[in-house]
């Protein structure tokens, strides 16, 4: 019950959080013309490569410390 309270709390926040950042921004990349995005859509692509990002290097981390374990003596 708790879990379920706390996770539609969540989602409510989040709505509102989107929905006050509705308006169109410029995006420039390094390459090629600027494109018009919803601010909402930079900040969740930013978000999501961010744990893309996190979540690798701890995969590689986690790789790495068994290799170390399995060379040792």
């Amino acid at each position: 019950m708790t879990r379920t309270f706390i996770s539609l709390l969540l989602s409510i926040l989040l709505l509102i959080f989107a929905s006050q950042n509705m308006h169109t921004v410029q995006l420039r990349l390094v390459v090629g013309s600027p494109v018009e995005l919803p601010m909402i859509l930079i900040i969740s692509g930013a978000f999501i490569c961010g744990f893309i990002l996190a979540t690798v290097n701890h995969l590689a981390r986690k790789v790495m410390r068994s290799k170390r374990r399995n060379d040792g003596p």
